[in-house]
């Protein structure tokens, strides 16, 4: 205890106890003991923790926001200009950052998706045909199926990627045919948008198709609305 507060509390004793030592010792002493009792459950612990009161235990630390690079690595297989990322949270691999990516030079598919865990680790990358920067996040990005959600457009129609969790990753977005980046596959749909989400938080994918009869110039467009069944994206009943 400092020595101002062992003065302030001789200062409040009465004249009958001031003369003699023993009897100031027999008033201060329970009165020291509520100080020191006081000082040791209030504040901060000796580890240097801060205390929530009297009583209560350590308080821990907030954890560490996830440090992601602000671009994927090279073992990404990916490289060029960074148009624009997202956080999210895988169900498998917990925290993943998700890039979209112009590439560079020629002689590859125009776009790329590439990811990387919380540790720094390159997921698969995706390649996607795009024209100039045309490659951007829906919003919100995800919805209640875990998926996430990209929009292309190779030059004419916007197309939607569907980035399905795997237990290394993604699944594979299966395009139709493998030279060609854009026409469609099992988690690609070419000339289609975003559809909500709606009240279940699932978004719907709308497709539009050409009957191309007489010719596609002239052909019928009928629209077909697509939904998640829990392994893909197929025709609503």
């Amino acid at each position: 205890m400092p020595p101002s507060t062992s003065r302030q509390l001789l200062r409040r004793l009465p004249r009958c106890t001031r003369g003699s030592a023993a009897k100031r010792a027999a008033v201060l002493a329970p009165a020291l003991a509520m100080v020191f009792a006081t000082g040791c459950t209030a504040g901060d612990a000796p580890d240097g923790t801060s205390t929530s009161g009297t009583g209560g235990p350590p308080r821990s630390a907030a954890p560490s926001p996830v440090s992601f690079p602000s671009a994927p690595p090279d073992t990404a297989h990916c490289p060029g200009t960074v148009l624009d990322h997202r956080d999210i949270s895988h169900p498998v691999l917990g925290p993943v950052r998700v890039f979209l990516i112009r590439r560079t030079g020629s002689g590859a598919p125009t776009g790329c998706v590439a990811s990387v865990t919380s540790s720094g680790g390159a997921l698969a990358s995706i390649d996607v045909d795009i024209y100039e920067n045309d490659l951007h996040f829906a919003s919100p990005e995800s919805d209640a199926t875990k998926n996430t959600f990209v929009i292309y457009n190779p030059g004419r129609y916007d197309g939607v990627l569907v980035l399905v969790p795997g237990a290394d990753g993604f699944e594979d977005i299966g395009w139709t045919e493998p030279e060609i980046h854009y026409r469609g596959g099992k988690h690609a749909f070419y000339n289609a948008r975003l559809a909500g989400p709606g009240a279940d938080g699932r978004y719907t994918i709308v497709q539009s198709q050409n009957s191309c009869n007489p010719s596609c110039a002239a052909g019928a467009i009928s629209h077909v609305t697509l939904r998640w069944n829990g392994h893909e994206y197929l025709p609503a009943a």
